[in-house]
């Protein structure tokens, strides 16, 4: 079924819109010498299957990298993250959404009360490395008072990769994986 139906749009006269089911609503401005046609699509079935998609492999990641944890050291864990060859093309687009679901499951399941960035910075390795990312998991720690803080990052030439802050600059490297590669994030 399609609508059609004037729009008065921020005071633009002469705007015509036209809504389906499948197309969503397109609006054209009808103006003397001048055309315009914008709209706004339906997402794809498709789209929504990729999101859903996308959510539980990170929650199938989230919960694989807390089990590995409990069961193997540090570096085997890595060396089990980490891919043969790097095969992918970086695409920020896509990388932004894996960060964004990541910081969501661990937003609702916690790791730990001082904080997420162990599993987080692990479940980004994995997904950043298989998009083509030449990413190094970091770890660091920082006199704080009496006491030692901990964080982990990833680092992706010479810069902290998907990190929120520059907190990461705070802290002494002391742990790097791959480990051939000299870190510097100061």
């Amino acid at each position: 079924m399609i609508k059609s139906f004037p729009l008065d749009f921020y005071g633009v006269p002469n705007i015509t819109c036209r809504a389906s089911v499948t197309d969503g609503v397109m609006c054209r401005a009808i103006d003397p010498g001048v055309s315009k046609e914008a709209g706004y699509r339906q997402p794809s079935m498709m789209h929504y299957v990729k999101k859903y998609w996308t959510l539980v492999r990170v929650g199938l990641i989230v919960s694989w990298i807390r089990l590995l944890l409990r069961l193997k050291t540090l570096p085997l864990v890595l060396d089990w993250l980490s891919p043969r060859s790097m095969t992918g093309s970086p695409d920020e687009g896509v990388m932004g959404d894996l960060v964004y679901y990541v910081d969501r499951w661990l937003q609702v399941f916690p790791y730990n009360t001082k904080g997420n960035c162990f599993p987080r910075s692990l479940a980004l390795f994995w997904f950043a490395r298989r998009l083509g990312y030449p990413v190094l998991f970091c770890c660091g720690v920082r006199k704080e008072g009496s006491s030692l803080d901990g964080h982990a990052w990833l680092v992706l030439n010479h810069q902290p990769f998907h990190e929120s802050s520059q907190h990461c600059q705070l802290f002494a490297v002391t742990f790097s994986y791959p480990s051939d590669t000299r870190i510097d994030t100061r």
